[in-house]
């Protein structure tokens, strides 16, 4: 019995030594080895994915000029049109927004004002004390991220996702990849070395087997200005009437002319 014990405690202290280094591979999450480019091209695969967006949520807008708190329906089909109707406290109409692919209609209920025209003329307006153009809206709603052609600075796989610093002309920008989607958390637009804006998404859900946030966050840091979506429902590729992108705009509504970036 003497001989034995030895044996047992040497038999012991390898198997806890062998569960020991069986764990320490847990602490360090295994992804696939991507490149930045099959990551860019997986980000693209997921957008062009998209094809029908129909969601509820709460808008939450932080600036010094404004500070507000919304509730909204979203409607988005393809790549071009994309429908905001904002309400207020206890249901009230606030405004709409359409964006089509060429063109545009801002109707502010609460004023009886509504603006239409080419899409290429007021891109860089704002609407709904949303600091945010024309343009930034359908981005930062649709969660979309497109590039042309990007240059690699440097990138490298950390344990929970990918960073890649790249530029196209003398935009910069700074982008991680979530570990287990493999999609964009994280982005850092740049103009040179001044940091524009950034964007996060999180909490990423699978409807009819596509992921999307279910919140979405975009920050200008100089201009103390920001905007949070946070999605209570959301549909993906479900079929949409197209009655939903059509604005009934009341006969008493006053139309206001701006003048147009172009003239």
């Amino acid at each position: 019995m003497m001989r034995r014990l030895p044996i047992l405690m040497i038999l012991m202290f390898l198997i806890i030594l062998q569960g020991c280094t069986s764990k320490r591979p847990l602490l360090t999450k295994q992804y696939p080895d991507l490149t930045y480019r099959q990551l860019l091209e997986l980000h693209d695969q997921w957008i062009n994915s998209i094809r029908t967006l129909s969601a509820k949520g709460r808008i939450t807008i932080d600036s010094p000029s404004y500070s507000g708190k919304f509730e909204a329906d979203i409607y988005a089909s393809g790549r071009d049109s994309l429908l905001i109707s904002v309400k207020g406290l206890f249901g009230a109409n606030v405004g709409k927004v359409f964006i089509g692919k060429e063109r545009f209609i801002f109707y502010n209920q609460y004023e009886n004002q509504f603006i239409t025209g080419q899409k290429s003329d007021f891109e860089n307006m704002n609407f709904l004390q949303f600091p945010l153009s024309l343009n930034e809206l359908q981005q930062v709603f649709l969660a979309r991220d497109e590039f042309n052609i990007l240059k690699k600075e440097k990138f490298e796989k950390k344990p929970d996702g990918y960073f890649l610093s790249a530029k196209n002309g003398r935009f910069h920008y700074h982008i991680w990849f979530d570990a287990n989607t493999l999609l964009i958390k994280r982005i850092e637009y740049y103009n040179d070395q001044k940091l524009l804006f950034f964007k996060e998404y999180r909490q990423f859900s699978k409807k009819n087997g596509v992921l999307f946030p279910r919140v979405i966050n975009f920050v200008r840091p100089d201009e103390k200005q920001g905007v949070s979506i946070i999605f209570s429902q959301i549909e993906i590729n479900k079929p949409l009437d197209g009655q939903v992108f059509q604005i009934k705009v009341s006969e008493s509504a006053k139309q206001l002319i701006i003048p147009s970036s172009n003239s």
